[in-house]
């Protein structure tokens, strides 16, 4: 009876791959990350485009200077210039489950629940889409 011996470098290398393939949480990566989502969120974007996902149309002008700071402590303020005039939103933001971003707010409207699927988070990469839109995000 013949009893094989599988090198180790080769288990490595099979357990490296299954991990990768099983790690992504989101639909357009990173397929394998050490920090948490949580950490990678955490901190100021800034709006590169929108994208209308009915139209296809992308708009990166409109959204010049518009800010979105998430904390670690799960606070949140966006900031959105418009017309020589700044409008602020604070509020709470969590992450639900594997890839959705839920905040919530106050607005002169009431009290606003949004839900967002994330489909791509990196330390410099936040993109997120609703039912309406798509938006690219970046940290410097």
């Amino acid at each position: 009876m013949k009893i094989f011996i599988i090198p180790k470098t080769i288990i490595v290398l099979i357990l490296i791959y299954s991990l990768s393939l099983s790690c992504s949480k989101f639909e357009d990566g990173p397929t394998l990350s050490f920090i948490s989502a949580k950490a990678r969120i955490s901190r100021e974007w800034k709006v590169e485009y929108v994208k209308n996902l009915s139209t296809g149309i992308t708009h990166s002008a409109d959204y010049e200077g518009w800010l979105f700071t998430l904390d670690k402590n799960g606070s949140f303020i966006k900031t959105e210039p418009y017309n020589l005039s700044e409008n602020t939103f604070n509020g709470e933001w969590e992450l639900i489950g594997k890839n959705i971003l839920r905040i919530e707010y106050i607005a002169a409207s009431g009290s606003i629940i949004e839900f967002y699927k994330i489909l791509r988070l990196t330390k410099k990469e936040l993109w997120l889409e609703d039912e309406i839109q798509e938006i690219h995000y970046y940290s410097e």
